[in-house]
């Protein structure tokens, strides 16, 4: 009986790798600071009357790492280690859950806007975040001796993987002071 030979198999391709995520850990280089320019706080005097007050942040990106944001009031050179106390100009905290970069092919994490009026689906879930931190008591203290006051966020990031800037986490738009009659 003659010998056949068995059919080649055809050589199977190396599937596509994509980058290993490990756990999230806390990093140990710390974010950039942002500190704002000198604002007024004349309508925080002590002749103006409010019950309270809240710094309101719009448009933060979270697409990134989760982190704290501590905010201090004329203390550009607040960072991780600065105690949370109103004689070293702490305000307040606010704190975003960051989505931890983008997994999902090219264009997947791209914000885009709604076709039209009639268009009920959900928002992305990437659209940019707001924060409101109450700083009642800050505000009037510091409003007390100061006309200008200059504002501090120092974000503690608390986890972050490989995709994650961790550098430049705090993004956002604007910021204002919202105040409150009795």
């Amino acid at each position: 009986m003659a010998k056949t030979s068995k059919p080649r198999r055809a050589a199977r391709r190396a599937a596509p790798t994509k980058p290993t995520i490990t756990s999230p850990v806390r990093p140990t280089t710390p974010a950039n600071t942002y500190t704002s320019k000198p604002v007024s706080i004349d309508f925080a005097g002590p002749t103006h009357r409010f019950e309270s007050a809240d710094l309101q942040i719009l448009d933060i990106d979270h697409s990134q790492a989760s982190y704290e944001g501590r905010v201090f009031f004329n203390n550009p050179k607040a960072n991780a280690g600065t105690p949370k106390t109103l004689d070293q100009g702490y305000a307040g905290s606010f704190y975003i859950f960051g989505h931890g970069g983008c997994f999902g092919d090219v264009g997947h994490c791209e914000i885009n806007e709604k076709l039209d009026s009639y268009d009920f689906r959900d928002s992305h879930p990437l659209q940019p975040t707001q924060a409101r931190i109450p700083v009642t008591a800050a505000l009037k203290q510091f409003a007390k001796t100061n006309s200008k006051i200059s504002i501090t966020v120092v974000p503690v990031v608390s986890a972050a993987n490989e995709l994650c800037d961790t550098k430049n986490v705090f993004h956002f738009r604007q910021m204002r002071f919202l105040t409150y009659d009795a």
